[in-house]
C-alpha cells in the first residue's frame, strides 16, 4: 500500500504537469484549486487549534482530531500533489 501511494505522489503531479503543458487554463485552474484547498485546511487546523486551548486540553488525540476531519484531509491531500507538480512545472519552463 505503500508502494501504492509512492507512485501517486509521483504519477499524479506528472499527470497535472502535462495537462497544464498541454492545456494552459489547467495551470490556473490547479493555482486556484490549490489556493481554496491552502485556506480551507488551515481554517480547520486553526479553529481546532482554538477548541483544544479554549477547553484547555492538550491530549494527543485532542491535538491530532484535526487529521481525522475530511474538511482537512481532502485539501492536504491535494497539496501533497500539488507541491510536486509546482516543482515539476518549475523544471519544465526553466529558461535558460
Amino acid at each position: 500500500m505503500k508502494l501504492f501511494f509512492l507512485l501517486l505522489l509521483i504519477i499524479v503531479p506528472l499527470v497535472m504537469s502535462y495537462i497544464a503543458l498541454r492545456y494552459k487554463p489547467a495551470a490556473r485552474l490547479f493555482h486556484l484549486l490549490a489556493i481554496l484547498c491552502f485556506y480551507s485546511a488551515a481554517t480547520v487546523l486553526a479553529s481546532d487549534v482554538y477548541a483544544t486551548n479554549a477547553h484547555m486540553t492538550t491530549f494527543t488525540t485532542e491535538i491530532h482530531h484535526f487529521l481525522l476531519n475530511g474538511w482537512f484531509l481532502v485539501p492536504a491531500a491535494y497539496l501533497g500533489v500539488y507541491i510536486p507538480y509546482v516543482l515539476w512545472m518549475s523544471l519544465f519552463n526553466e529558461k535558460s
